[in-house]
């Protein structure tokens, strides 16, 4: 039998895999920041750096793995699949190996969510080496340079969000 503890804790993780589908969902709606280089902002990403900063790199991990798993499945676009599971297992792992200095005041979100951007695009490339070849670090500095505001601009509304959310709950404490 479960605990009430590790319902809740389902519970958190199957809405925040929502929220984190939805936003990508939404801005698979919307061109890319820079006509003609592949480069969105990373939305869904908002979640999961909202996930490490208020819960666990466990429940970070499973929402960024729902959400990797399930859009190709409910948008269709099946192609982009290994493309954001390299980029999301990259980006994924620096920002928990970050999440130390950032508990300890040293690197703020936006720094974590900027190094975030940058190695999911060092992931897609990768894939892009393999499936399509040297052809696709002709966009690398780009998707490179574009990486550091979007990563800013997700790292600093993540950072907000759990502000907000950890002043209208006090009784929520961060865990590992």
């Amino acid at each position: 039998m479960q605990s009430h503890a590790d319902v809740k804790r389902l519970c958190t993780a199957a809405l925040l895999s929502a929220m984190a589908l939805a936003l990508q969902y939404l801005e698979s709606l919307l061109p890319p920041l820079v006509p003609s280089i592949p480069v969105k902002l990373g939305l869904a990403n908002l979640v999961t750096l909202y996930t490490l900063l208020r819960f666990s790199r466990r429940d970070a991990f499973i929402v960024s793995a729902l959400r990797v798993l399930l859009f190709p499945l409910l948008s269709g676009a099946v192609s982009g699949f290994f493309y954001a599971a390299a980029g999301t297992l990259l980006s994924f792992a620096v920002m928990a190996l970050l999440l130390p200095l950032v508990r300890a005041g040293r690197l703020s979100p936006v720094g974590q969510s900027v190094a975030g951007a940058f190695l999911f695009h060092v992931g897609q490339t990768l894939v892009g080496l393999l499936t399509v070849g040297r052809a696709m670090l002709a966009y690398f500095p780009y998707m490179g340079l574009i990486s550091i505001p979007a990563g800013a601009l997700t790292g600093f509304l993540a950072m907000l969000l759990a502000k907000r959310l950890a002043d209208a709950r006090p009784s929520a404490s961060p865990r590992s």
